[in-house]
């Protein structure tokens, strides 16, 4: 009789990695939690997955999701009272580039997390032509570059040395944990795994936007990639705390 190794990873669930940076759980402001109740719901989810620390980052879009920071800090204000115990949750932004990021830029009313990083993305179907003179203005005007969800960029499937581009321009790296368990489809899970096998992964975020999310995330800590970041000791969630 043959026995095959079924080791299970380490892992069971988040604690180890302690925060989560990005998600989408203030209520009423973008494609994410959509009332005080929602996200209540949604945060308890994250807690009882070992998360006790939160940087939420709702969308700011310009056209669709249109935030600015008073109507973030006012949403996020709703929650005053109502975050379960044990766990915080600050306030960031997810910031598209485009015209009304430039605007928000410039007037200083970003809201960048510890370290004056900001989380961006663009769109996932071309690369911004100016894309490096943005991140280069970025550098030059004292802020962190963050990735969101490097792996679901389609284009840098197909150049994939692009990534190590970005990481020679000081770009760091989100890999959305949804991303390890298929959920965007078999290329982003592909790609996801390997940008960790190339130790090239500096955050990993949850991205959540709803209540199933929290079903598939419990996939997450079992998988070997997500062992394989905890233990390379690259992952800088916590300097976040």
């Amino acid at each position: 009789m043959f026995f095959f190794n079924r080791r299970r990873s380490t892992y069971s669930d988040f604690s180890e990695l302690a925060l989560d940076m990005h998600s989408h759980l203030v209520p009423g402001v973008d494609d994410g939690a959509k009332d005080v109740s929602d996200s209540v719901s949604i945060i308890s989810g994250l807690k009882e997955l070992g998360f006790q620390y939160l940087i939420t980052t709702p969308h700011t879009l310009q056209g669709i999701h249109p935030n600015t920071k008073e109507t973030l800090t006012a949403g996020h204000a709703l929650l005053a009272g109502h975050v379960p115990a044990g766990i915080s949750i600050k306030l960031s932004s997810e910031y598209y580039l485009d015209e009304q990021f430039d605007e928000q830029l410039n007037a200083k009313s970003v809201m960048p997390m510890p370290g004056n990083r900001l989380l961006i993305e663009f769109s996932q179907i071309s690369r911004p032509l100016d894309l490096e003179e943005k991140i280069f203005d970025l550098g030059i005007k004292g802020y962190q570059v963050i990735l969101a969800h490097p792996e679901r960029f389609q284009f840098f499937h197909r150049q994939f040395d692009y990534y190590k581009r970005l990481k020679e321009m000081g770009v760091e790296l989100q890999l959305n944990a949804l991303s390890l368990t298929g959920h965007y489809g078999k290329n982003v899970k592909s790609i996801a795994e390997k940008l960790v096998e190339k130790d090239m992964i500096d955050f990993i975020g949850t991205d959540i936007h709803h209540l199933r999310h929290l079903e598939v995330l419990k996939q997450v800590p079992g998988t070997k990639s997500f062992e394989r970041l905890i233990k390379s000791g690259l992952l800088k969630n916590k300097h976040l705390i």
